[in-house]
Formats: C-alpha cells, sequence, structure tokens
C-alpha cells in the first residue's frame, strides 16, 4: 500500500527561482504522509483536506508511493468526498492543459469539478474553551463572542449593521487576552447531494382516529371523548372510563353538561328469583298478612320480574322489605354501574379535540396524505397544510406517518417540455449521404489515440448538418458510448436540446455556466455514474467526466466563445481534439463560417473536409405539414417550394442587399434604418412575417459627450467610454455602464470639465434600435435579445420560445441571435451596422466581420416564403462584406489568406500573446520593457531568427478594471516550445493562439 500521496493544494506557493516559471504560482504539489485509516481507500483522484503552514486547504491527489521527495511531510486529513473526483483520463487532459496553456495545474483540474467543490481557505475566527473574557467588553465584542459561542466563523461574515466585527479595534484586544484565536480554515461547505424529505400516511383511518386525539398537549377531556370513540363498548362503565382515562367525575359531569357525552347514573336492580306461580301462591295465602312484601312480589310479577330500587320506591316499598325478601331468596340484588357514551357524533367529537388541542395541522396533513398514494414531497405538504416540521415530528412520534429521506437530482431540464418518444430520422438529401458515407467507417472503426479521425463539415446555414450530427450521434450510442455535443452560447442551447430530445429523449443532459451550483454537481454526478449519454453544453462541457466517450461534436466551431478569457486560456476547440486522443473518439467540427485556421488544415489534409453545399428548406414529411398548415390558413404557397424529389426541397441561400449608408445620408436621411430596409420591414409586417434586426452593441447610445469641450464620460477603472442604458423609455431615465467592469453611474446633468449643460448622447445599441422600431412601427411586438435582458435565470428559453411560437413580429439583437438558430418563419434580417469592429487593430477583425454576417444572413429564407438581407454599411468595398454578402466563403478565404500571409498571422505562424497588468503604469510598463529586452537577447543566443517579438506596447485597451495593460506577441512557427525555456517572472500571463490581441 502507498504510504506517501503527492497532491495539488489549492493555494498560493513559490516555485524555486531556478524553476523555467519561477514566481508565485497557484497548485504546485506536495507531499503528504496517508494515514492508516486512508491507507486502503486513498486513490489518484481524490479530494482531500491538508495540512499547509497553519491553515487547512483542499487538494487533489494525483500521485500515490512508498517514497518522499522531502524527510518529514504531514499526513492526509481527511477525504472530501468517498469516491475521487477526477479520472485518470481527466487528470491527463488537465496536465495537458497545463502544459500547453502554460497554467498550474491547480487551474486546470478546477475546471473539471463543479464549482465550489475545492474552496480556497480563509481567514476565520474561534472562541479558545476555557479562557474567560476580560471586563468591560464593548457591545461589538459581546456580540462578536456570542456569535464565535456557536463555533468557529469566516472574518467574512462576522457583520452587523453593515459593520464588521472582525475589525483590528474589535478583534485585536480579544486576541491579545487569548481569548479568541484567528486561523485559516475551510468554511464553505463543498455541494452535497441534495436530500428531499418525503412523508407517507402509514396508518389506516381507524388508527389515525384514534391516535390523533393523543397529540399535542395533555387534555383529559379530549382523552374521554376518544376513548369513547375508539372502545367497542357502546356503554362503558363511569370506573372503565376512569381507569383508562384518569378523569375525574367532575370533568364527567362537565362533558354531560356540554352535551357531548350522556351520562347514565349507576343502580340496584331487583330481580325476581322464584317463579311466577309461586309467587301467585304467596300473595295467595300470606299476601294479607305480609302486605308489604306482597306489594313488592306484585310489583315485579307486573314488570316481568326486574325493577330497578328506585322503581319500587316510587311504588311505595320500602328498602327494608327488598332486603327481608332478599334473606328470605325471594329476590336478588343487582347492582347496576354508572355508563358513559357519546352524545354527539364521532366527526363532532373529534372536532372539539382538534379544536381544544390545537390539532387543526395535524388532522389537515392526515387528510391530505389519505388522498394520495404513495409518499409525498414535504415541501407540497408544508403548501397545501401550513404544517410545520414540528407537526411532521409529532405523527411521526405516534406512528401516523413515515419521514423519508430520499436523493433527489436536481435537473435543469425538469420543467422543459421536451419530447418523451423518439422522433424517425428524415432520408437523407444526395448531399447528406454523401457526406454520410463518408463519416460512417470512422464512427464505426476502432479509432487509435494517436490519430483519431477529425472531420470539417463545412455546409452553409441551413443545409442539413445537424442531421448528420444525430445520425452520427445514433451510431455512437448503438456502440454504447457517449457523446459530447459542444455549442458555442447558453442561447443556442434551447433549439440544439429540442432537437437531440426530439431523437434521443430522456438520454441527454446539458452543461453550461447558467446552471446554479446544485444542478452543475448533480449533472456532474450523473455523468459520471453513466446515467447521461450525451452532454449538450458550452466549451466548459469538455470537463464532464464521460468515461465511454465516442464522439465530440463542436458546432459553429469558428466562434470566439470556444476561447476561454481566463488563466488557462484554453481553445475548446483544441482541447476536444486533445480528448479525442486520450479516448480515440470521432471529432465533427461543423461550421457555415469556418475559422481560416481550421480551414487551412483541412485544406492541407490534416483534417478530413465534407461539404454541404446547399441550403435544405425542409424534409419532404415536414414540408409537406408546413404546406398543409400554411393552406389552411389561407396563405399562398409558392410553387417553387413543392417537394419534387423523395428526399427534400433545396432553395437558394437569401439574396443579400448591401445598403450604402454614405448614400443615405447624401439623400437626408438621418435615421439609423435606410431607406430600403424600413420598406421590407413594412412590407413583412403587413404579410405577417417576421423580422430579424442585428446590432451587435447593447445599450442606447455608446458615448456621452459635452458638446462645449469634447469631454467624454469614461469608466474610471477602465478608461473607456460609458454606454447610455435606457431604464425607463417613455422618461427617457437611464444609467451609464461599463461593459468591460460593470461599472455603473448616473448621466451629468453639467460637463464634469466646463460646467456646460449641452450633454448629449451619440451612437446606438440594441436599445436604439427597439425605440426607433416601436417609433416606425407601433403595432409590431417587438422583443430584444441581448445580455441585458438575460440576466434571470431561463431567458434564453422564455425569449426564443416567444419568437418560434409567433407572440413577437421583430426581435432584435447581439451576437447570440445569429449563431444557428432555425426560425422558419423569418423572412427579413435586417443588419443595421455591419461595421461594428471591421477596423479594430486586431488581425481577425475581418473574419469576425465575415463569419457575423453570414451567420445572421441565414437566419432569414427558412420557411415556405423565402427571405431577403439587408446590409447596412459604409465600407460597401470592403472584401469580407461584400464575400458575406454573396455567402462566398471561398472568396473570403482567398482574400484574408492573402493578408494573412504578408503579415505574417495564423495560420502561417502561431503567435503567443504575453500580458502583464498593474495597478501602476510605470510600473506596467517597465515590467514589459524588461521582458522584452530580455526576450530579444534569448532569441539572440537561440539563434531563433524565425521567431519575432512585436511590442512591448499598451494594449487597445490600456486600462481595464483598474488594471493598466500591456502586451508583448512572439510571432513564429513554434514560439511555445522557445518560451518553455524562458524563466517569466511573476504577473505574466501566457495566450497560446490567442484569437484577439485587444
Amino acid at each position: 500500500m502507498a504510504r506517501f500521496a503527492e497532491v495539488v493544494v489549492n493555494a498560493p506557493l513559490y516555485r524555486p527561482a531556478h524553476s523555467a516559471q519561477g514566481g508565485k504560482a497557484p497548485g504546485l504539489t506536495l507531499h503528504y504522509s496517508v494515514p492508516p485509516e486512508l491507507v486502503s481507500t486513498l486513490q489518484v483522484g481524490h479530494l482531500v483536506k491538508v495540512p499547509l503552514r497553519e491553515r487547512e486547504v483542499h487538494g487533489v491527489v494525483i500521485g500515490l508511493g512508498d517514497e518522499s521527495p522531502v524527510a518529514e511531510t504531514r499526513p492526509v486529513l481527511a477525504l472530501v468526498y468517498p469516491e475521487p473526483v477526477l479520472t485518470p483520463l481527466q487528470l491527463s487532459l488537465a496536465r495537458w492543459l497545463a502544459e500547453t496553456y502554460f497554467a498550474s495545474l491547480v487551474y486546470a483540474i478546477k475546471l473539471f469539478l463543479p464549482p465550489g467543490m475545492m474552496v480556497k481557505s480563509e481567514p476565520m475566527l474561534a472562541r479558545v474553551p476555557g479562557v474567560s473574557p476580560p471586563p468591560n467588553l464593548t457591545p461589538e465584542q459581546q456580540v462578536l463572542l456570542a456569535r464565535l459561542a456557536n463555533g468557529p466563523q469566516p472574518e467574512r461574515m462576522l457583520k452587523v449593521g453593515g459593520r464588521s466585527l472582525a475589525s483590528s479595534r474589535v478583534v485585536d484586544p480579544l486576541l491579545a487576552h487569548g481569548v479568541i484565536r484567528r486561523f485559516h480554515g475551510i468554511a464553505q461547505s463543498p455541494p452535497r447531494p441534495r436530500k428531499d424529505l418525503l412523508v407517507q400516511l402509514t396508518a389506516d383511518e381507524d388508527t389515525a382516529l384514534h391516535l390523533l386525539p393523543q397529540l399535542g398537549r395533555r387534555l383529559v377531556e379530549a382523552e374521554v371523548l376518544a376513548y369513547l370513540m375508539a372502545t367497542p363498548d357502546p356503554l362503558p362503565t363511569v370506573d372503565e372510563v376512569r381507569a383508562a382515562t384518569g378523569c375525574s367525575r367532575e370533568i364527567l359531569r362537565r362533558l354531560a353538561a356540554q352535551g357531548l357525552i350522556g351520562l347514565e347514573l349507576g343502580d340496584t336492580r331487583v330481580v325476581l328469583l322464584r317463579p311466577a306461580e309461586a309467587v301467585r301462591q304467596f300473595l295467595a295465602t300470606d299476601g294479607r298478612r305480609a302486605v308489604a312484601q306482597a306489594r313488592a312480589l306484585q310489583a315485579l310479577l307486573e314488570a316481568g320480574g326486574d325493577l330497578s330500587w328506585q322503581a319500587l320506591a316510587d311504588r311505595g316499598v320500602h328498602r327494608s322489605v327488598i332486603h327481608t325478601l332478599a334473606a328470605r331468596g325471594w329476590v336478588q340484588l343487582v347492582d347496576e354501574p354508572a355508563t358513559v357514551h357519546l352524545q354527539v357524533p364521532p366527526e363532532d367529537a373529534l372536532a372539539y379535540i382538534v379544536e381544544r388541542k390545537g390539532l387543526h395541522a395535524h388532522l389537515r396533513v392526515l387528510e391530505a396524505l389519505s388522498t394520495v398514494d404513495g409518499p409525498v414531497w414535504v415541501g407540497w405538504l408544508y403548501a397545501e397544510t401550513g404544517a410545520t416540521r414540528r407537526t411532521l415530528r409529532d405523527l411521526e412520534a405516534a406512528g401516523l406517518i413515515a419521514l423519508i429521506s430520499q436523493e433527489r437530482w436536481r435537473d435543469p431540464l425538469a420543467d422543459k417540455p421536451l419530447p418523451t418518444t423518439p422522433e424517425p430520422p428524415p432520408q437523407l438529401t444526395p448531399d447528406q449521404a454523401r457526406v454520410w458515407e463518408a463519416l460512417r467507417p470512422a464512427l464505426r472503426a476502432k479509432a487509435t489515440s494517436a490519430s483519431p479521425p477529425v472531420f470539417l463539415l463545412h455546409g452553409v446555414t441551413g443545409s442539413g448538418k445537424t442531421e448528420i450530427y444525430l445520425r452520427a450521434m445514433a451510431d455512437v450510442l448503438q456502440q454504447g458510448r457517449q457523446v459530447l455535443y459542444l455549442v458555442p452560447e447558453i442561447a443556442l442551447t434551447p433549439q440544439t436540446i429540442q432537437r437531440i430530445a426530439a431523437r434521443f429523449p430522456g438520454r441527454l443532459g446539458v452543461w453550461h455556466s447558467e446552471l446554479n451550483p446544485g444542478e452543475r454537481f448533480d449533472t456532474w454526478r450523473r455523468v459520471r455514474s453513466g446515467a447521461v449519454d450525451i452532454v449538450v453544453g458550452t466549451r466548459s462541457a469538455l470537463f464532464a467526466p464521460l468515461s465511454r466517450l465516442g464522439l465530440i461534436v463542436v458546432d459553429e466551431e469558428h466562434d470566439e466563445s470556444y476561447k476561454h478569457p481566463r488563466v488557462p486560456y484554453y481553445h475548446a476547440r483544441e482541447v476536444a481534439l486533445a480528448l479525442a486522443r486520450l479516448t480515440g473518439s470521432v471529432v465533427i467540427l461543423g461550421s457555415a463560417t469556418p475559422d481560416v485556421v481550421t480551414y487551412t488544415r483541412a485544406r492541407r489534409g490534416d483534417i478530413h473536409l465534407l461539404t454541404l453545399p446547399q441550403r435544405i428548406l425542409a424534409h419532404r414529411r415536414h414540408l409537406e405539414t408546413l404546406i398543409r398548415e400554411a393552406r389552411a390558413a389561407r396563405r399562398p404557397v409558392p410553387w417553387q417550394v413543392v417537394p419534387t424529389t423523395p428526399e427534400a426541397r433545396a432553395i437558394p441561400l437569401p439574396p443579400v442587399r448591401v445598403v450604402d449608408m454614405r448614400l443615405e445620408l447624401k439623400a437626408g436621411n438621418r435615421s439609423i434604418f435606410s431607406r430600403a430596409l424600413q420598406q421590407a420591414m413594412a412590407d413583412a409586417l403587413a404579410a405577417g412575417e417576421q423580422v430579424i434586426l442585428f446590432m451587435n452593441r447593447r445599450g442606447r447610445a455608446t458615448f456621452v459627450l459635452c458638446r462645449d469641450c469634447g469631454y467624454v464620460v469614461r469608466c474610471t477603472r477602465c478608461d473607456v467610454p460609458l454606454t447610455f442604458h435606457l431604464t425607463d423609455e417613455a422618461e427617457g431615465e437611464g444609467y451609464l455602464l461599463c461593459h468591460h467592469c460593470n461599472r455603473s453611474d448616473v448621466p451629468p446633468a453639467r460637463c464634469p470639465a466646463c460646467g456646460s449643460t449641452r450633454i448629449r448622447f451619440f451612437g446606438g445599441g440594441t436599445q436604439r434600435v427597439e425605440a426607433e422600431v416601436r417609433r416606425l412601427f407601433p403595432t409590431a411586438r417587438v422583443l430584444r435579445w441581448d445580455r441585458d435582458v438575460t440576466l434571470e435565470r431561463g431567458a434564453h428559453w422564455r425569449i426564443l420560445d416567444t419568437f418560434v411560437r409567433h407572440e413577437a413580429d421583430v426581435l432584435i439583437g447581439t451576437q447570440m441571435l445569429a449563431k444557428g438558430l432555425d426560425l422558419p418563419r423569418v423572412t427579413l434580417v435586417g443588419v443595421v451596422s455591419a461595421d461594428e469592429g471591421l477596423f479594430l487593430p486586431d488581425y481577425r477583425a475581418a473574419e469576425r466581420t465575415f463569419q457575423v454576417l453570414t451567420q445572421v444572413a441565414g437566419r432569414a429564407g427558412r420557411g415556405l416564403w423565402g427571405g431577403r438581407v439587408i446590409v447596412q454599411t459604409y465600407h460597401p468595398e470592403h472584401y469580407a462584406i461584400r464575400a458575406a454578402a454573396h455567402h462566398d466563403y471561398a472568396r473570403f478565404y482567398r482574400h484574408e489568406m492573402r493578408f494573412r500571409q504578408e503579415a505574417a498571422y495564423p495560420p502561417e505562424v502561431r503567435l503567443v500573446r504575453l500580458l502583464y497588468t498593474h495597478t501602476r503604469a510605470d510600473k506596467a510598463r517597465r515590467a514589459a520593457e524588461r521582458l522584452a529586452a530580455d526576450l530579444r537577447w534569448l532569441l539572440r543566443e537561440a539563434d531563433r531568427e524565425d521567431i519575432t517579438l512585436i511590442g512591448p506596447a499598451p494594449c487597445f485597451y490600456p486600462r481595464l478594471r483598474g488594471q493598466y495593460r500591456w502586451h508583448i506577441l512572439l510571432r513564429g512557427p513554434d514560439p511555445v516550445t522557445f518560451l518553455r525555456q524562458v524563466a517569466l517572472p511573476g504577473g505574466w500571463r501566457v495566450d497560446v493562439d490567442p484569437l484577439n490581441t485587444l
């Protein structure tokens, strides 16, 4: 058994000075001894708690062995989870990530864990037992000690009235006196499975009626009524009732006075012992001599031989006479006890008990449970009955109910209207069949981890790429393997999930940042257990613990969202390829506008290129349904859409009209909409069709300017203009927002520089587009889809569903609506400004513009009535806009590659970006200059003329979030290998293959 564990700790440590990456770097490995109780259970991949100096930290075990490189080790303290949280395959991928992207291993490992699982230690305070506090405590110190009486508390949580109780003024005297101690510990509990409490009825109605009155406070009157309700004897005696309930005769009389019970007092009965003939003979012979006895016997004879003592007394018979007859053997005296019975129906007696003992909630719980079969969720029961946990504990103690703790998956798809029966696949078109025949052998062949098959599926928008994905998924699932389906944006997941669920109901899970921590944790557990066959998600889904992975689909592979914006700066496409090499999976990269680097790889033969050149309107079965619906709605169906082949109807891509906005200005049109776009919108809305307006910028105005002195309101932390956002369109009220750090401010009424009131708002975003649409078309139903309106959970689903059901006519949005959406009622797409980002100082600016224009244009013309696109621009002659207007990727690729070759940008070379930030501008500049000088010297020493250095220079955004930014670019065939030999100073971040250099 291993005696030592190598652990990646979640804490900042320092590398040795001679290390290739010296400096502060969280996540270096340390060695710990394995305590005897963990020797048989500790495995590679376990999340553990370990000591580090004077604190406790989390870490992941990445190795076990019998020897340690250090002489003295401290023991592992505990397992955080009983099972390993990382598989060996995931650890291999984490190591590849750390090495490839110059990141500390802990950063790579965290990518694989649900949020909150691997938490940091933090400052905490605790009471020292046995030490009395000093006299004259301040009120804050008294509150602090009261809070710490419940156990150690993190300092960040010790607040009262908005003031910190962990300030030195409060804490230091207590620390000096030894009353409290400060230490670093793990305060945040890691995520755990959700346990739901279920409630089930365990008693029948009769048992419940018998036991219910016993609940609550003791009330003798209630016990009397409960006894009378439950006893089988309809007339129990007073003594029996008193013995069973402990009641007094006074309580019985009180209940009788209230009409709740009947109380029959006891009596003595006189029973004739001799036959009637003997009595008659006695009356005839001795009746005149014993007159009183004769009267008594005559009364008994007339009454049938049985009368009460009182009845005889009423007839003038004295008791002494009866005793004489009893002594002579003529009669027998039988004592009859007092009896009790219910005077009211049992339900009225129960109501009295419930009212007096306060058992209303208990009764409602029993009644609610009697109406359902099986256990119910406690939350439903609370809502239905108003009961509390104490109510349920009372009922459980009485044996009336059972409380069952049951684990419940937090499923983000539980409330989504997803199909439950599989939809049959359509017949493939000739183009799809050709692609499928090329792809299918790779799916069924035994892939080698060294070179798994990778395909680039280049298909125009609407060409049926998704059907190819679904076919490949079905093939892989039949082999018992799993599928990972990546999309670039959360906005795309609703429609993607609907399509996949229609083909594979009940077999998929989702994975993206909109999930709350509990949902992410449960999805992670379900995937790890093998309960999910298909994972659909954004780039983070790459790190789901899929153990039987066979296919990775990277849809819209060109999208920049696949690049992680923080350390490690990985690209999901490259990680997918690395994951495929580890698992032997097939990779399909799909796009209508492939990344230039990816397309170049395909042209060079590094990956397989598959093409779908034609747009499909619909497959025959679906198309016939659409035609029937249109005719039922009395809408004319264009003859061009009627199916002419057995498979589907292909249609041309929508025509694109490029409008030169310079000519619009010359013609006197000052609107953000050209005359052509206004007319096209009017025509589409009049015909009952839908319109998409694309504006890749949020807000109402892009900057606020003083007309007198030219002052522009800027973010004090980012040194960029603040954007004006409306909160009340009618009143014109709003706020200024920084789109980089999210800082907000109030729009100034006067210029801060010159005091002028001539403050004006310039530029525009989605809010301005929305306002203009409402002004021009007041009856149109308008939706906006951008980050401002999707902050609420589930907003993407609601917006898309509203538009798909045609409850809105115009959809205005940013780039999230340009990606992969299928909206057949959209006949017009308007690009309000095609020039956004076209001339940014970044080598991919033209590529981004071409991709987004082509993608958004592809949203039009997917229905029966076709569509058209109007692109507004001030640079209609630019090759990216001209190529997008013709849906011509090849044309764009030729122009772009000429530029990349001349300027020596990827794919001709590789780039590595080194970024440094500091709160002081001079320190940021000096650090960049020092490193640039060192790198130039090292390049000369290594004779690496193939690598050039660009910079140092301030970034395009020189200051963000209070940090001044400088960067250096290394350019060459393999700058990564060179950089591995360089000891970078602390504070530098390395971005391998950056997608932007802003």
